[in-house]
């Protein structure tokens, strides 16, 4: 239970860190359709903060708390990004090799060399999704932990839990690729460098828009693969707890 804590706390961070990040966005974007997305997810957050205290008082998760339906906006939330990952893996796919200019750069992913932009706004959309996902794989699998006493192991459901977990983090991995090779990406002015004479405007479009890009890839930590544990837990009859410690699932 301490260890779904934990882990249900870190995924809200994140959560609240995406939230704040589209916020900002969407007062500079001023679209309807992605603020629909973002109060859909937002409006998850109830339920799942009334779930996480329903399970942390050894509850049972009840139709009249919403998850059900908050689950169903989080998943539809994480096949839209799972959409638009694959554009923007095709659209870099389809890059030429070297030096591309800003203009063939924001017509896969608009709005990647301003300060706000559809691209970003999607981006921070799929990183909320991903947050709330994991949030409510944590309720799913304490749920589960609060049955084990039924003697049923629930194999199937365990084993979903693990492919929702990995696919998850299979399209986080994918989103931080193309962030990657984003920040990586080298410009050209429009028409390449043929011309010697640069105004001061063209200039400081590249510098900013360079900058930008370099921007995206900070903080990102694609090195990093989270092992599979396993940590065992006793509870004798008096109430009292044993932690064992943790070992390879």
């Amino acid at each position: 239970m301490a260890v779904a804590v934990g882990v249900s706390a870190y995924a809200d961070h994140q959560r609240q860190e995406a939230i704040e990040r589209i916020t900002d966005l969407l007062e500079q974007l001023h679209e309807d359709s992605l603020e629909k997305e973002r109060s859909a997810l937002d409006g998850c957050r109830d339920a799942i903060d009334k779930a996480t205290s329903v399970l942390l008082d050894q509850g049972r998760i009840g139709l009249s708390l919403g998850l059900d339906s908050s689950s169903y906006a989080i998943n539809t939330a994480i096949e839209g990004a799972k959409r638009r990952l694959t554009k923007w893996q095709d659209a870099l796919a389809a890059l030429p090799d070297g030096p591309v200019e800003v203009g063939t750069l924001t017509k896969p992913f608009p709005g990647i060399n301003e300060d706000g932009g559809a691209f970003r706004t999607h981006l921070e959309l799929a990183r909320l999704a991903v947050a709330l996902k994991r949030r409510v794989l944590v309720l799913q699998a304490v749920e589960h932990a609060q049955l084990v006493g039924t003697n049923n192991p629930f194999q199937s459901f365990v084993g979903s839990l693990r492919d929702d977990e990995r696919r998850v983090d299979e399209l986080e991995s994918g989103i931080n690729s193309v962030l990657l090779r984003l920040s990586t990406m080298e410009l050209k002015r429009p028409g390449g460098f043929r011309s010697i004479m640069f105004t001061q405007g063209e200039v400081d479009d590249l510098l900013k828009a360079a900058y930008r890009l370099r921007a995206l890839g900070d903080g990102l930590d694609v090195g990093y693969h989270r092992a599979d544990v396993a940590i065992e837990i006793e509870r004798s009859s008096d109430g009292s707890l044993v932690v064992f410690p943790a070992v390879a699932a």
